[in-house]
Parts: structure tokens; C-alpha cells; sequence
């Protein structure tokens, strides 16, 4: 039983990280890039939804971020949702009102589901954006990400957002990760099984649009609902965002607890036995892309203690432990980098994954306990 333990869990790790993407490297190798359609049609109207909760500091520099870009102004709708703000943030951007901004004023803390569902109620666009309050637009953003819906086959396409690091492992380590991301995505859009998105910059046909619930996130629901409806999730690597990652240890695992927490349960609910049916291949992505990943912590953890049991058993598993014993002795030395604002080379990376993983492993639980939190609150 506990070699079994230790292989599979073993094997599942190596699995999700490392196999699923090399077979997903070969199909498109085999495959070939699809043709890719031009933008060649006029510029459909938008309404960019920015949902914001106590965001004076940062709804100025956003709403300007927009208005500079270079797509039509008169097809273009801003709308700020503000989810209960005790601050400044709707009485700043109702002051530009007379540029194309709608300000929603909501009294409660509700949540970003809640106020994105209002938000798409309201909206006149055909095409909606979601956007965030930190996130800012390359100019030709809007084009580019628009520029995909020329094909009536798509539905929702996901915006590439780039991580402008700030010095600390966590924030270094969390732009690796979103670069390993990205590469997933390219290739799943390629064959057609994309299923995530980017809730910073993604954009969504109005007519697919689904009410979210509380614990829902429009980046993990949206594309499900899309593609249950016979629309494609695509990539749109041209169309460039801009973000900053959490810089903290405790803002790294709190921002992991939410997003899994909401999104294990939200998938599983959402995408139900019928999206397991009818779309095999999706389901194997979601699988392999996702569900698999946010039960990496507890497939460590089963590989490791089973390990430590099997010491005996001959030097194959003496080598394996030592292993997995180097591994977190890696993770130490990183953590001991992060207290003194110092980055380990190797060390800090594998720090950043254990935390990322601590994260989601508390995050399951949380899930699974029926406790994922609706009301978003800022990871720092």
C-alpha cells in the first residue's frame, strides 16, 4: 500500500508539471498552429467593467490607463462598479463622467461576482472587458483582444498579462510561474481546450454572459459557460495587460486560499457530469491544467510521509527521500533569504513553490468546507 501511495502520488506530480505539458507540446508540434483570423471588420463596441473596492488611490491612473488607448472612443464604455467603497473611489471616477465613464455605487461589500453580474446587467457593449483596478493597458490592448471575435466561433478570449516583479521571491517566483502559465495557455488555445482566463483581461460576447454566483470567479465560471454554450476560449498573446503579483509570503498564500477555495468548488459545480460528457478533451485540460494542481500540495505530502516509511525497503527509496529532503532544505534556505530581503538562487524559487502550494492545499480544504469567501479583500 505504501509503495502504491508513493508512485502515485509521485507519478501525479510529475504528471501535472512536467508530462501534461510535453504531451500538449507534441500535439501542437504534430498539429501545427491553427490559421488565425485578421481583424478585418469594423470595431465592435465594448464596455470595460472595473469592478473596485477602496480604490482611491489607484481608479485615476486606471480610467486614464483607458482613455488613452488608441480604439474608438465613441464604441468604447467605461464602467466602474464600485462594491461598497468607504472611500473616495466613486466620487473620483464620477468625475469623468463626461469622457464615457458610468460609475455603478453599490452601498454593501457584495463581492466581485456580485458586481460583475450588475455590471454586464448595465453595460451596452456587445463585447464586455474585465478589467481590475491595478491592472494597466497596452494602447492597442482593446484592438487586439477584440480583434479575435472577428471569428463567430469564440467567445471568450483571454488577454496576455505580464507580472512587473517588485524584488521579493514571492513576486520573482510568481512571474515565473505566470510565464509557465501563459506557455500552458498558448498551447491549450492552439488545440482548442482552453478553459481559464485572466480575470484582470478577458473579454466575453454579452449575449454568453452567465450570472455568477457569490464564490464564483468570472476568470474559472466565465469560460466554462462559454464553452457549454458551443463557444471557443482562445489566447490573444498581442493583447498585453499589466499587473503586479502579491510581494508577500502572506500575500502569496492568502491570494492562493481564496483563488482555490472558490474555484475547485466552482468548477466542479459548474462544469457538472454534462461539460465531463460532451467535452472530453476540455475536461482532460481542466484535469490536468487545474484540479490536479490544487491537489499537488496534499500528493507531496503523501509522497513524502510515505517515503519516510519505506527508508527500509532498499537504497532506490534512501535516495528518494534524500531527494525530497534536499528539496525542502531549499525551501528553508529561501525562506531564510526572504527574512533578510536576500534572494537565494534556486532556493527562493523553490521556497515560492511551497508556499504557492500551502496556499492551495488550505485552499482545498477551504473549498471543501463550504467556506470560500465571496467579498474580495486585498492580499497585502
Amino acid at each position: 500500500m505504501l509503495i502504491t501511495i508513493f508512485f502515485t502520488s509521485a507519478l501525479l506530480i510529475v504528471y501535472v508539471y512536467c508530462i501534461y505539458v510535453i504531451i500538449l507540446y507534441a500535439v501542437c508540434r504534430i498539429r501545427g498552429r491553427r490559421h488565425r483570423l485578421a481583424h478585418n471588420g469594423p470595431d465592435p463596441h465594448v464596455s470595460i467593467l472595473i469592478p473596485a473596492f477602496n480604490e482611491e488611490k489607484r481608479i485615476k491612473r486606471r480610467i486614464e490607463n483607458l482613455l488613452a488607448s488608441d480604439y474608438p472612443a465613441d464604441k468604447v464604455e467605461i464602467i466602474v462598479a464600485s462594491d461598497g467603497s468607504s472611500d473616495r473611489t466613486a466620487e473620483l471616477a464620477g468625475a469623468y463622467a463626461g469622457e464615457g465613464v458610468r460609475v455603478l455605487e453599490f452601498e454593501s461589500n457584495r463581492g466581485r461576482a456580485s458586481v460583475q453580474n450588475d455590471g454586464v446587467s448595465e453595460s451596452k457593449g456587445g463585447i464586455v472587458i474585465f478589467t481590475d483596478a491595478e491592472t494597466v493597458f497596452e494602447n492597442n490592448f482593446i484592438k487586439m483582444i477584440t480583434s479575435k471575435f472577428v471569428d463567430p466561433t469564440v467567445g471568450c478570449v483571454v488577454g496576455n498579462l505580464v507580472y512587473e516583479t517588485r524584488g521579493t521571491a514571492v513576486s520573482s517566483s510568481e512571474g515565473i510561474y505566470f510565464r509557465y502559465e501563459k506557455m500552458i495557455r498558448r498551447m491549450e488555445s492552439d488545440l482548442g481546450i482552453l478553459a481559464t482566463a485572466t480575470g484582470a483581461c478577458m473579454a466575453v460576447r454579452r449575449e454568453l454572459w452567465r450570472d455568477l454566483t457569490p464564490i464564483d470567479d468570472s476568470d474559472f465560471t466565465t469560460p466554462l459557460d462559454v464553452i457549454l454554450q458551443g463557444s471557443r476560449v482562445v489566447y490573444a498573446p498581442d493583447a498585453v495587460a499589466y499587473d503586479e503579483p502579491a510581494s508577500s509570503v502572506r500575500g502569496e498564500i492568502r491570494t492562493r486560499i481564496r483563488q482555490t477555495s472558490k474555484n475547485l468548488i466552482g468548477t466542479l459545480k459548474r462544469w457538472g457530469w454534462k461539460g465531463w460528457v460532451r467535452h472530453p478533451l476540455v475536461s482532460w485540460g481542466l484535469l490536468s491544467h487545474k484540479i490536479l494542481r490544487w491537489l499537488t500540495p496534499f500528493f507531496m505530502l503523501a509522497a513524502f510521509i510515505s517515503n519516510l516509511f519505506l527508508l527500509d525497503e532498499g537504497p532506490f527509496y534512501r535516495a528518494a527521500f534524500t531527494a525530497q529532503a534536499a528539496f525542502y532544505l531549499l525551501a528553508l534556505a529561501g525562506f531564510l533569504g526572504e527574512l533578510s530581503k536576500r534572494r537565494v538562487p534556486l532556493g527562493s524559487t523553490v521556497f515560492s513553490f511551497c508556499v504557492a502550494n500551502i496556499g492551495m492545499g488550505l485552499g482545498v480544504i477551504k473549498g471543501l468546507a463550504g467556506r470560500a469567501p465571496a467579498a474580495y479583500k486585498t492580499t497585502e
